[in-house]
């Protein structure tokens, strides 16, 4: 409506006659940062206890803030405001929005003012007032179910330091169950040396009785040699006693006989030596081959030792589970009293809610009202 006024302020008589006969609370100013008043309608001389406003009254003065008043309107001059500067002003018991705009007039800039028009924000204030009274009635409301919010609370608190104290049985239980489950598990470790080294002795017996094989193999090779040379031993004999027995007295013949028994005894001694040596490492192999069996026992006696210790921390651990149950129970009745608690919490909450909504719509209402004025 105040941007309307400018063409009719092209005569400041016919302007000033238009404004007075409106029913609007309007006044004219200099367009500076003082606003020297230049026009007061009746309504807002009547309304706003603002007098004749002649001479040299400002609007500045109208306004115990009058520092503030000044830095509003030099930014409406200087355009860092977009529309308009609204500033509150009080006149008695009542109270007024003023909305300054500055208009322009492109033909004559002589003509620039400030228009300044006012209302009354009182009934603002007094539904203010009956917001107030409301909230104080709601806040009893509230402080009432809060009490009995607080009764409910105490009741869940003493059955939360039940689940408390179970709780922290529970947390015994459980690192009781996790020591144990660290023991067998180094028990079961200690049992897979065992095994590992029982593998180990075992190769070693392998290969023990694999060289044995060989050995044996060499003895009977030995054997047959010692069965040839007996067997030629033999024909030789033989053969030197038909030499003798065909010389008589000249038998020359068993002297050369002789020698290649000698010979050949000589060969027999040599290998039965041998196998005498071969023999001895036989034996050898076979005391190796028992003591490796010997010690592969105590190892295979320690993992059954070892697996008789697993077995019995397993016995414990499943001894601390059924503890460990039997807590949970226990917990679990106390969070069904929890849960009763909490419902009635919840109830309590829910007229809270009400009376929550009651402010939200009241508030929603006012929301209305300021707008419509």
């Amino acid at each position: 409506m105040g941007r309307g006024f400018a063409g009719l302020r092209r005569s400041t008589a016919i302007g000033r006659e238009v404004l007075d006969r409106l029913d609007a609370l309007v006044v004219l100013a200099t367009p500076d940062s003082e606003a020297r008043i230049t026009y007061v309608s009746p309504q807002a001389e009547r309304q706003l206890k603002l007098g004749s406003a002649g001479g040299n009254a400002t609007l500045v003065q109208l306004f115990d803030d009058s520092d503030r008043i000044r830095r509003q309107l030099q930014r409406l001059l200087a355009g860092q405001v977009k529309d308009h500067v609204e500033l509150d002003y009080q006149a008695g018991d009542r109270q007024f929005v003023a909305k300054v705009l500055l208009l322009k007039n492109t033909e004559n800039q002589s003509e620039d003012c400030f228009v300044v028009q006012w209302r009354e924000v009182s009934l603002r204030v007094r539904d203010d007032q009956q917001r107030r009274e409301s909230d104080l009635h709601r806040s009893s409301v509230v402080t009432e179910a809060v009490s009995q919010i607080a009764a409910a609370v105490e009741e869940l608190s003493v059955t939360a330091g039940e689940v408390a104290a179970n709780t922290r049985v529970v947390k015994e239980a459980a690192e009781s169950v996790n020591g144990k489950a660290a023991e067998s598990r180094d028990i079961f470790f200690a049992a897979k040396g065992a095994i590992d080294e029982i593998s180990r002795r075992m190769t070693e017996t392998s290969a023990t009785l694999a060289r044995l094989s060989e050995k044996t193999k060499l003895i009977d090779a030995m054997v047959s040699t010692i069965q040839g040379i007996a067997d030629q031993t033999n024909l030789l004999a033989l053969n030197a006693a038909i030499e003798a027995a065909r010389a008589g007295a000249a038998g020359r013949g068993f002297g050369v006989v002789a020698d290649e028994v000698r010979q050949l005894a000589s060969r027999a001694r040599g290998a039965a030596s041998e196998i005498a040596g071969r023999i001895a490492e036989v034996r050898n192999g076979t005391i190796e081959v028992s003591e490796g069996f010997e010690e592969s026992f105590q190892e295979a006696l320690r993992g059954a030792t070892n697996a008789e210790a697993a077995a019995i921390a397993l016995e414990d651990i499943l001894t601390a589970n059924r503890q460990v149950r039997e807590m949970l129970l226990r917990i679990n009745s106390a969070t069904e009293q929890q849960e009763e608690a909490t419902m009635e919490i919840s109830n309590r909450l829910s007229g809270i809610l009400v009376a929550t909504e009651g402010t939200a719509d009241d508030s929603r209402r006012r929301f209305g009202v300021r707008e419509e004025l």
